[in-house]
C-alpha cells in the first residue's frame, strides 16, 4: 500500500513539475517563435513596457522606403481594404455582378487581374474617397478602369492623380538604356507632386519618358515606379517612369501638350496639379480609411 501511495506521489510531483516547467516557456518546446518574419522578443514578453516601446519602433515601409507609420499587419489591412474597395467599386460600375463567366478559371483570372489594378493604385496613392471629386477635372469614374494616354487637358489631369511625382524640370542629358528606352537627366525647377519623397529638392531626377527631348527642353513629367522592380529601397535610386506624355514648357510659359495645343501657363498648370494633389490628399494617403 505504501509502496502504491509512492508511486503516485512521484507521479504527482513529476507532472506539477512538467506543467512548472510549460509555464515558464510560454507554453512552448521552442522558446523563441517565428512567425511571418517577426520574432518574440523574450524580453519584451517580460516586460510589457519594453514590448509596447519596440511595436512603435517596429513601422512598416512600402515600396519606396517611405516610413506608413504602421505596423506591417496594420499596413498590410489598410491595403487589404482598399483592394476591396477597388473590387466593390469596379463592380459597381461595370456591373461585374450581372456577368456571367464561362468557367470558375475565367471568373478566377477576372478577379485576380483586378486584385492586381487593385494593388497598383494603392502603390500609386490614388485616393478612392476623391475620385468623385475629380469630376470637376473632366474625369469621371469609369476613367480608371478605361485609362487614357496623357493627351489633352483631361488627361494630363488624370495622369496628375496616378503619379507618385511631377516635376517640372530641364532636360539636362539624353540616352538610351540597355533596351534603347529612352533615358533623360532633369534638373528639376520645382517638384509640383511628392516632393516629400526627397530631402530636400534633388539636383537631378533620371526618368524614362517617351518622347524625343533635347537638351535645355523645359518639360512637366508625370513619373511613377516600375512596378516590375525588385529590392527597391529608395525612390531617390531608381529610374522612375512615365505615366503620361509630358508636357512642354515654351519660352514664354505657355504650356503644350503633344498634339501641340495650349492649355495654359506654367502657373495655371502647376496650380491645377497642386489642387488636383491637395483633393488627394495624397501625404496623408495611410491615414485614409478605405
Amino acid at each position: 500500500m505504501k509502496k502504491n501511495k509512492m508511486i503516485v506521489a512521484v507521479i504527482f510531483t513529476f507532472a506539477l513539475l512538467t506543467t512548472l516547467f510549460a509555464m515558464s516557456n510560454g507554453g512552448s518546446n521552442d522558446p523563441v517563435k517565428e512567425a511571418q518574419g517577426v520574432k518574440q522578443d523574450t524580453q519584451a514578453v517580460a516586460n510589457p513596457d519594453q514590448s509596447d516601446q519596440n511595436k512603435s519602433n517596429t513601422t512598416a515601409k512600402d515600396w519606396f522606403g517611405f516610413d506608413t507609420g504602421m505596423t506591417e499587419k496594420e499596413f498590410h489591412e489598410h491595403q487589404e481594404a482598399y483592394i476591396q474597395r477597388w473590387i466593390d467599386f469596379h463592380e459597381s460600375q461595370v456591373q461585374v455582378g450581372k456577368r456571367v463567366f464561362k468557367n470558375e478559371t475565367k471568373e478566377k483570372e477576372f478577379y485576380e487581374r483586378m486584385r492586381k489594378e487593385a494593388i497598383i493604385s494603392y502603390q500609386q496613392r490614388l485616393n478612392l474617397n476623391a475620385i468623385p471629386n475629380f469630376k470637376q477635372f473632366g474625369i469621371g469614374p469609369k476613367d480608371y478602369f478605361i485609362g487614357y494616354d496623357a493627351q489633352g487637358v483631361s488627361p494630363y489631369t488624370y495622369a496628375t492623380t496616378i503619379s507618385q511625382v511631377v516635376v517640372h524640370g530641364i532636360v539636362t542629358s539624353t540616352g538610351v538604356d540597355s533596351t534603347k528606352y529612352p533615358i533623360y537627366v532633369l534638373k528639376p525647377i520645382e517638384i509640383f507632386k511628392g516632393n516629400f519623397y526627397y530631402d530636400k529638392l534633388p539636383e537631378n531626377i533620371t526618368v524614362k519618358v517617351f518622347g524625343m527631348f533635347k537638351e535645355d527642353q523645359e518639360i512637366i513629367a508625370f513619373l511613377g515606379i516600375n512596378f516590375n522592380s525588385r529590392n527597391i529601397k529608395n525612390l531617390k535610386d531608381i529610374a522612375l517612369e512615365t505615366i503620361g506624355v509630358p508636357l512642354w514648357v515654351k519660352e514664354n510659359s505657355q504650356v503644350i501638350d503633344h498634339y501641340r495645343s495650349v492649355l495654359g501657363n506654367i502657373d495655371e498648370i502647376k496650380a491645377t496639379i497642386k489642387e488636383i494633389d491637395k483633393i488627394n490628399n495624397t501625404i496623408n494617403f495611410y491615414n485614409i480609411k478605405f
